[in-house]
């Protein structure tokens, strides 16, 4: 069985986030008003954005995007995972998209927080995720981190890519976004670098803490989590 990502994407996350912070719980935890605060703090230090058109081109790329109506499955049965992977409207949809980006990021550059607004630089990065160019997504993952590490866009919305790829390279991920179905119909993450150091890393990229995050996908998508870690498989020799 493919190993199927089980993610919580970024605008599914913050709301969440932001709508418990707004609640002032007295036994709200730390780490969420941490996270608040300096999601807060970025958005601020690099404004609304300049560039009114581009904003609104990347948000109507969104609602594309999440308009597939294969977008989101959790959980696929033998029979929705054909059609999921045969359905023409979802690959016309990241094919679409993916040159879409691709013609921005050639005449403006990444769209970065400050270009174009937290949200829809948050929304560039959606495409990224589901683009099929996988070739050009790797090549655009040093051009990124740069950014994330300059503060210019939000290292939440990268992390996903990252663990895509490592694990389709067989390797650990490192911010533990990845879960495969098992046979049993509960969830297992895959094994990620550094276990012990993962919450701190996660942290330091506005992600919650494992506990929490794997409690909500518990929630959102009904599924198990099991406490089994697998690993990646390599990719085979290619033919």
């Amino acid at each position: 069985m493919k190993f199927v990502a089980v993610v919580l994407g970024l605008g599914m996350l913050l709301p969440v986030v932001a709508q418990t912070v707004q609640t002032k719980s007295a036994d709200e935890p730390a780490w969420m008003k941490d996270m608040a605060k300096r999601h807060e703090a970025l958005i601020a230090r690099n404004g609304p954005g300049t560039d009114a058109a581009l904003r609104d081109q990347l948000l109507k790329m969104k609602q594309e995007d999440q308009a597939a109506p294969e977008r989101g499955i959790a959980k696929v049965s033998a029979e929705d995972k054909a059609k999921y992977e045969a359905s023409a409207n979802l690959h016309e949809t990241d094919t679409k998209l993916t040159a879409e980006l691709k013609e921005i990021i050639a005449k403006n550059g990444w769209p970065t927080i400050a270009l174009v607004g937290y949200d829809a630089s948050n929304a560039a990065m959606l495409v990224l995720t589901h683009t099929r160019d996988l070739a050009w997504q790797l090549a655009m993952l040093p051009q990124l981190e740069a950014l994330a590490d300059a503060g210019k866009i939000d290292g939440s919305a990268l992390t996903t890519v990252i663990d895509k790829e490592l694990v389709a390279e067989g390797q650990l991920q490192r911010y533990g976004s990845q879960f495969k179905v098992l046979p049993d119909g509960e969830i297992a993450m895959f094994g990620v670098e550094d276990p012990a150091g993962l919450d701190a890393r996660r942290a330091r990229v506005f992600l919650p803490p494992m506990a929490w995050y794997t409690q909500q996908l518990e929630q959102m998508y009904h599924v198990k989590a099991s406490k089994q870690v697998v690993m990646a498989t390599p990719p085979g020799p290619a033919k």
